[in-house]
């Protein structure tokens, strides 16, 4: 369990330094750079989102059980 929760923190917590870095850095004359970021911002935000779904979803389960 502490380690599902570990993961989706850092899932998460990736997926917003990524996207903090699109805001804060001035934006290149080849952008092609920022797709690249944008996209892997996305896709950890994504993974986060079902880790923390999937999380909910074992809790509900123990709880249920008990």
């Amino acid at each position: 369990m502490k380690n599902q929760v570990t993961r989706t923190i850092l899932l998460l917590a990736v997926s917003v330094a990524l996207f903090a870095v699109i805001l804060w850095a001035p934006a290149p004359k080849n952008p092609v750079w920022f797709d690249i970021i944008r996209g892997a911002s996305g896709g950890f935000g994504l993974a986060g989102c079902i880790s923390f779904i999937l999380l909910l979803k074992d809790e509900l389960k123990a709880t249920k059980k008990t």
